[in-house]
């Protein structure tokens, strides 16, 4: 026989044991639970004069509060403990803040801080609205960095796979491996990047300035687990919107029989310009090519989530 009890005054053990549960429904559910944290601000006595009480998962981070002391606040230390509550949610991957606040509380100050208000429930409290505020961190779920000669044997070995050799072999290989110890002495004014999801490297880019204004891209997805999964066109966007702003285009010529890249490509907002055979593989290759211009505005009108 089960019975509804109302307590005013609940022990920290029973409510511990609803917590739990929901906790668990969620990690059944997502494979994971939200992982908690706090960050303080204190005097050089250790007092607590402010701080942040926070989760997340692997997509966003919740502020569940933000508290400061009254004769300290506008003076920049909320500011300070929300970009530090930020940074360890890019740091552990997460996409986005969210937060709620009431309407005489902290409005302002989120929208400053770069949040967007999504949600308001209206005469929520004593006549006062409930607000729902969102920001997208500036770390997507992607990020990239030049490779490093440690890295060398993961690359050789993503090279040699069926789905990379079937598009990279002869002298084309033998050029990516020449250019790649030249980078690896400095010696090279091409770039060769692996692209990670989270901290997973699962990509392999090479990027060689083209003129003044241009650059060429390569681009391999070599993690099998990454294959057929979406990342593709984020990726490439997110690639060259942070690291190629300025460039006023980027060039790619892939194999004309490489439907799937080519599709991907036109997906990211690249555009055929012409057909030629190349001289490192004499087949037919189309010239492609995206204005940074039309792929910044494009991103602002339609944002991909990786």
């Amino acid at each position: 026989m089960y019975k509804v009890i109302i307590d005013h005054n609940p022990s920290l053990s029973d409510n511990d044991v609803v917590k739990e549960g929901l906790i668990k429904s969620y990690e059944a559910q997502f494979g994971e639970r939200d992982k908690e944290f706090s960050i303080f601000l204190k005097n050089d006595l250790g007092k607590v004069f402010g701080g942040i009480q926070a989760m997340f998962d692997s997509e966003a981070i919740y502020i569940e509060a933000l508290w400061i002391e009254e004769n300290l606040r506008k003076q920049g230390y909320g500011k300070k403990l929300l970009a530090a509550a930020e940074k360890e949610a890019i740091k552990n991957g997460c996409r986005f803040s969210l937060v709620d606040t009431w309407d005489f509380q902290a409005e302002e100050f989120y929208l400053k801080n770069g949040y967007e208000k999504i949600g308001e429930l209206k005469n929520y409290w004593h006549g006062h609205s409930k607000l729902f505020f969102r920001k997208k961190l500036t770390s997507s779920e992607f990020h990239f960095s030049p490779a490093d000669s440690s890295q060398i044997p993961l690359i050789h070995k993503w090279l040699q796979q069926d789905h990379i050799k079937e598009w990279i072999h002869g002298k084309g290989l033998q050029s990516t491996l020449s250019g790649l110890e030249k980078f690896f002495h400095g010696e090279s004014s091409a770039t060769y990047w692996i692209g990670y999801h989270k901290n997973t490297p699962f990509a392999f880019l090479i990027t060689s300035p083209e003129g003044s204004d241009a650059t060429t891209l390569d681009l391999f997805i070599c993690d099998l687990n990454y294959l057929g999964k979406g990342h593709a066109v984020p990726m490439i966007r997110e690639f060259l919107i942070s690291h190629f702003p300025k460039v006023k285009k980027v060039l790619i010529d892939p194999e004309a029989s490489n439907e799937r890249a080519i599709h991907v490509y036109q997906k990211a907002g690249f555009k055929i310009v012409r057909e030629f055979i190349a001289s490192w593989h004499p087949v037919p290759h189309y010239q492609m090519e995206l204005y940074m211009e039309d792929l910044i505005e494009s991103q602002k009108r339609n944002p991909i989530m990786p």
